[in-house]
Formats: C-alpha cells, sequence, structure tokens
C-alpha cells in the first residue's frame, strides 16, 4: 500500500507539476499576447496620427492653394482694364485742358466712370504704381529713358510715363514705365 500511495502522490505531483508547467506556459503566451497587442495598439495610434498630421498639411496646402486662386482668379480681367482705364485718364486730362462746357459734362462723365473702376480695383487689391522721386526698382519699373539731372541723386523715378499695377502687393500686373535720373552726362 505504502508503494501504491507513493505512486499515487508521485502521479499527482507529476499531474500538478504538470498543470502548473501548463498555467505558467499558458500565463506566459496571455502576457506575451498583451504585449503583442500593446505593441500594436501603439503602431496604429502611431500610424493614425502620422496619417491625420499627413491630412492637415494636405488640407491646409489646399486652402493656401484655393486662396491664391481666388485672389488672382480676376488677374485676366483687371490686365484687360488697365488700357481702359488709361484712355479714360488721356481723355480727362485733355478735356480739363479745353475747359469748355460741353466737355466739362463729359468730364464729369469719364470722371464717373474712372472712379467705379478705381473701386473695382480697390475692392480687388489692385495699387497703381506712379511715385514719382522714389529708387528705381526693376520689380515694378522699367525705365523707357534716362534723363541727366543735377539736382535729383541717381536712379531715382523723374516722370511716370505709364502707371503700373499690383495685385495683392505681390502680383505685378503692369510695371510702371518711368524716366530714370542720373547724375552722369
Amino acid at each position: 500500500m505504502i508503494n501504491e500511495e507513493k505512486i499515487n502522490n508521485q502521479i499527482t505531483s507529476n499531474i500538478n507539476e504538470q498543470e502548473n508547467i501548463h498555467i505558467s506556459n499558458e500565463d506566459n503566451l496571455i502576457n506575451t499576447l498583451k504585449n503583442e497587442l500593446t505593441t500594436s495598439e501603439e503602431k496604429i495610434k502611431e500610424i493614425i496620427s502620422t496619417q491625420n498630421k499627413e491630412i492637415f498639411k494636405i488640407k491646409n496646402r489646399l486652402m493656401s492653394e484655393i486662396e491664391r486662386c481666388q485672389k488672382f482668379s480676376l488677374e485676366n480681367l483687371i490686365v484687360e482694364f488697365l488700357s481702359i482705364v488709361d484712355n479714360i485718364e488721356r481723355a480727362s486730362s485733355l478735356i480739363q485742358k479745353e475747359k469748355e462746357i460741353t466737355y466739362m459734362e463729359i468730364l464729369k462723365d469719364i470722371e464717373n466712370i474712372l472712379c467705379l473702376i478705381k473701386n473695382v480695383f480697390i475692392q480687388f487689391q489692385v495699387s497703381k504704381i506712379h511715385d514719382i522721386k522714389v529708387t528705381f526698382d526693376p520689380n515694378i519699373h522699367q525705365a523707357i529713358s534716362v534723363q541727366y539731372d543735377n539736382k535729383t541723386e541717381s536712379n531715382k523715378v523723374l516722370k511716370v510715363m505709364q502707371s503700373g499695377y499690383i495685385m495683392h502687393n505681390i502680383r505685378l500686373l503692369r510695371p510702371a514705365m518711368v524716366v530714370v535720373s542720373t547724375n552722369k552726362k
């Protein structure tokens, strides 16, 4: 009996040991799976974060492109208006020289039209480049002649022959045609 008991105890012990090993293996497997799950969740969160950042960048890029397109969408139309404005201004100055009553009524109408066009330019942030005595800037001026003037610094705008225009202080629509000073003969 003792032998039988011993054998039974040993069998029970072996079974318990195997169960403990099995439980331990299961615990290890569970812990390993939990760690892998946590790692996978972190990777997924990182990927989602990266994608969200990329989406945000794309959205901002598209918004700025849309804004740029909206800003300059009427550029071609406004450029066409520039010659009309030039002609109206020339007609206005000619009529002012005549000063006849008939012409003065026409002048009033011309000035009203010019005012309306200038208001459109203001609405679309189109600025006139017509300053004199400023330093010549090749980005906004086009020199059509150079004139000797010992009273003025060299490289200054003496006269504007045709006004230039710039849109949103960024895009040059037409350079100002200017006469530039020089101190050298």
